[in-house]
């Protein structure tokens, strides 16, 4: 959820980058355009501005023309003049090949200020294409070609003027002042065309310029319209999108409060479930202690919390005794240089125990379970150790034993009794033959007694779990007699179950060693064998209930699924069970319990079905839910079913559902509950 909402988060971010890098772009380019029309209006500038210092130039150059006729005879005089409109002619020429080709005209300005009498003005124009044609060239540089040619022919006259003065021939000098007079008379008119095709230029520029400008200030004000519309649209795209992806975000955060809030119930539900158990349970790091429940705080009657525990015991270990009955106690830190949970979690296969003492110094019996449960990709871990109390169970081992002694003592004298009974049975034969009739019976009782004795020696000596159900009820039992809530007939009852309980475990308790050891690893298993394995432990209670297992599940060799078949026999062992109670509790006179078996759509499916009557419907719904039970307190905790789901489902993939149907059996119909187990097969 995080993840998809930092990926949400870093598209809004991605958005309005492209977003403002949108603007910026869509503004570069009509700064672009407007940009180029602001050069074509300055590039018509300089074009008038070079036309008008073109316009200067003729009018400077006509003065000098006119000032070359006044001049004195001195040839010096009209060389300076004659130089003076060359460079005039000069300025003209560059102007007009800046208009041709482009470039930078450069003019000194006189300016009547202190540091600044001349001042460089820079014109820049620009040749649009190569292919532009200069008017003003056209029209202006045939006409300096042809002021040349006026101002060596006025030289050449002035010359003649001089020299005839100088001969003193009156009369050649006559004709040529009348000539350069008739010279002059038309030199107006050629500066007059030349000044008029100027100023024609730069009234046909100012037009231009004029409309370039009304078409700019237009093309300007569609660009800015274009301009905001698209930044306009832009921005409603940005912000859509944005709200978009907010709104996404904000069903994501509010999804993710909602999950917060299932797993803190979760957390709330599991911590409720440890607490419920009787016996201790911590969770560990491998370092320190991380949980435990309130078990715990029970058990050491001076703290009220674990975290006040903590504060003073950094380890449980703290309280382990030294001085135990059998190596299989743990009483020290650490063992062959690691912890003593470490070296419970390496010797899995070993049952150890521990011995730890109450405020009231009372010595309890404690077997040790450890568990590691890897909780994250990293390889993060946790510890799971549970300490159930088996002091009951270790008492009732001790009493075993010595009845166990007891026994053997009275078979050894009862054979020793027998065995001079022989000796003497010839001799007695005629007088004590009904005596001996009694000793027959005398040593059948005692071949019986031995037996017992072995039986007994036996159960002492492969005795490994601990009764914790029957202590529970025994214990249960106990609070309600002090507490005066329960009657002779529960009491009888509670009792005549656990003695069948203690005979039924002492007469299998081989056949269980290994029935609740834990699997190491999932393997591929044929569902049968598990099965077949719980109706053997079942079956002898079965029929002590007087009632009928029907079994009629095919062992087909195909029929596997991958698990722990350990976990898969306790739950049939938790639904054989149910039945069996229901069976009992419904007082049904013809009872049975039918099994089989199928393979549908890719999974194995085992069905268990009783004839009891069925599951009411206000609760068939519930009896998977943890703790809850419509046995009473003494006979079931209502955990049965719950943990036979998350096993199912769970560890296994598969589903466990139970359902109300009707079964027939020789020939009648009955009703019962039944329980559908289905896992996924394995080719």
């Amino acid at each position: 959820m995080l993840k998809k909402t930092s990926s949400k988060l870093y598209l809004l971010v991605f958005v309005f980058i492209v977003g403002f890098l949108s603007l910026f772009i869509l503004n570069q380019v009509f700064l672009s355009l407007v940009s180029e029309q602001d050069e074509k209006t300055k590039n018509y500038k300089s074009k008038i501005l070079i036309g008008e210092y073109i316009s200067e130039d003729i009018l400077n150059t006509r003065a000098l023309f006119f000032e070359l006729a006044s001049t004195t005879t001195s040839v010096k005089s009209r060389d300076i003049i004659i130089d003076q409109i060359e460079d005039k002619m000069d300025d003209i020429t560059e102007s007009l090949n800046v208009l041709e080709h482009g470039g930078i005209l450069k003019r000194f300005i006189k300016l009547n200020v202190v540091g600044h009498k001349n001042t460089i003005k820079r014109v820049e124009y620009n040749v649009r294409s190569a292919n532009e044609l200069s008017f003003e060239a056209i029209e202006v540089k045939p006409k300096l070609i042809e002021l040349e040619d006026m101002i060596q022919e006025v030289n050449e006259l002035l010359r003649l003027r001089s020299k005839y003065k100088k001969e003193k021939k009156i009369k050649e000098f006559s004709r040529i002042v009348k000539k350069i007079r008739r010279f002059y008379k038309t030199t107006p008119a050629f500066f007059t065309r030349m000044t008029e095709n100027i100023k024609r230029l730069l009234y046909e520029s100012d037009i231009e310029l004029a409309k370039l400008t009304i078409e700019i200030k237009k093309k300007k004000s569609k660009y800015i319209k274009i301009k905001m519309a698209l930044i306009l649209l832009v921005i409603v795209i940005v912000v859509l999108i944005a709200s978009w992806i907010g709104n996404i975000i904000s069903k994501e955060n509010e999804e993710l409060a909602s999950a917060n809030d299932k797993f803190a119930k979760a957390e709330a539900s599991i911590k409720g479930i440890l607490d419920a158990q009787p016996n201790i349970i911590i969770v560990s790091d491998g370092k320190e202690m991380l949980d435990a429940n309130l078990a715990l705080v029970d058990f050491f009657e001076d703290y009220s919390s674990f975290e006040q525990f903590k504060n003073k015991h950094a380890c449980i270990c703290d309280f382990f005794e030294k001085d135990t009955p059998g190596d299989e106690y743990i009483v020290k830190k650490d063992y062959d240089g690691e912890s003593w949970i470490n070296y419970l979690l390496n010797n899995a296969d070993k049952n150890f125990k521990v011995i730890m003492k109450k405020k009231d110094k009372e010595i309890h019996h404690f077997s040790m379970q450890a568990r590691k449960k890897i909780i994250d990709s990293s390889g993060a871990f946790i510890i799971v150790l549970s300490l159930n109390d088996i002091t009951a169970e270790i008492d009732s081992q001790l009493n075993l034993l010595n009845l166990n002694d007891n026994l053997e003592s009275m078979v050894e004298y009862k054979t020793k009794e027998l065995q001079e009974l022989n000796e003497n049975l010839e001799q007695k034969v005629i007088i004590e033959t009904q005596k001996v009739r009694e000793k027959d019976k005398q040593m059948t009782q005692q071949a019986r007694f031995a037996a017992l004795g072995e039986m007994i020696g036996n159960i002492a000596h492969q005795w490994r779990q601990p009764l914790s159900a029957i202590n529970t009820t025994a214990s249960g039992m106990k609070i309600q007699i002090q507490l005066g809530i329960t009657n002779d007939e529960e009491i009888d009852d509670s009792f005549g179950k656990i003695m069948g309980y203690v005979d039924f475990l002492t007469q299998t308790i081989e056949d269980f060693r290994g029935f609740f050891k834990e699997d190491k690893e999932k393997i591929n298993f044929n569902v049968i064998d598990p099965l077949a394995k719980t109706i053997s432990i079942t079956s002898a209670i079965y029929k002590d209930n007087n009632i009928e297992l029907i079994n009629d599940c095919v062992n087909d060799e195909k029929f596997i699924s991958n698990g722990m078949p350990s976990e898969l026999s306790q739950v049939f062992l938790n639904v054989l069970n149910n039945a069996k109670d229901a069976t009992n509790d419904n007082k049904i006179e013809s009872r049975f319990v039918h099994i089989s078996s199928a393979v549908e759509n890719g999974f194995n499916v085992v069905y268990i079905q009783d004839n009891a009557g069925g599951i009411p419907d206000a609760i068939i719904d519930k009896i998977f839910d943890p703790y809850f039970t419509t046995k009473h307190q003494s006979q079931g905790t209502g955990i049965g079913l719950y943990m036979s789901k998350e096993i199912i489902e769970k560890h296994m993939n598969g589903s466990i559902e139970v359902k109300n149907k009707t079964i027939k059996y020789d020939g009648i119909l009955y009703n019962g509950a039944c329980f559908r187990i289905a896992l996924p097969a394995q080719s």
